[in-house]
């Protein structure tokens, strides 16, 4: 996939698959924010490596879909234990972002999203819990990102 806009983010990207395909989680944020941890932690729960640390995102039309540089493919980093390697999906559609450096305060927070590329993407917060990373795999599993207009 090329010819189309992209930007590089300091993010890690996971994918789960659905009934309609493969939808990534790109978590973004700085260094030390638990990109690789939720990473690793989605792994375990069953979703796919498609980037650590840097991600690329592409835009195709109407839908962003995010990538991983070739130098680091395949590769997830665990401060204190290395680098580990997994089998990564090469290109899949983002359908949420979670941003890392911004905790979440609310319990039912509003529907956000961040603009990449022109496109709208469903965006949350890290949550400190430990079923996050479950939470968001049902999230995802789920795809409550579609049903967010009708939310009380």
């Amino acid at each position: 996939m090329s010819g189309g806009a992209e930007t590089l983010l300091h993010a890690s990207a996971v994918a789960l698959e659905t009934p309609g395909g493969w939808h990534a989680i790109v978590a973004k944020g700085r260094s030390g924010s638990g990109k690789s941890e939720l990473a690793l932690e989605l792994m375990a729960l069953g979703a796919r490596l498609v980037a650590d640390d840097q991600t690329r995102i592409l835009r195709a039309g109407e839908n962003l879909f995010a990538q991983c540089p070739a130098p680091i493919r395949g590769l997830v980093e665990m401060r204190g234990i290395g680098l580990i390697a997994a089998t990564p999906l090469h290109c899949v559609r983002v359908s949420v972002l979670v941003d890392m450096d911004v905790t979440e305060e609310t319990r039912m927070p509003p529907r956000r999203v961040t603009t990449m590329l022109g496109v709208d993407v469903p965006t949350l917060h890290k949550v400190e819990s430990k079923a996050f990373a479950a939470a968001l795999r049902q999230y995802v599993l789920s795809q409550s990102w579609l049903d967010e207009g009708a939310r009380p």
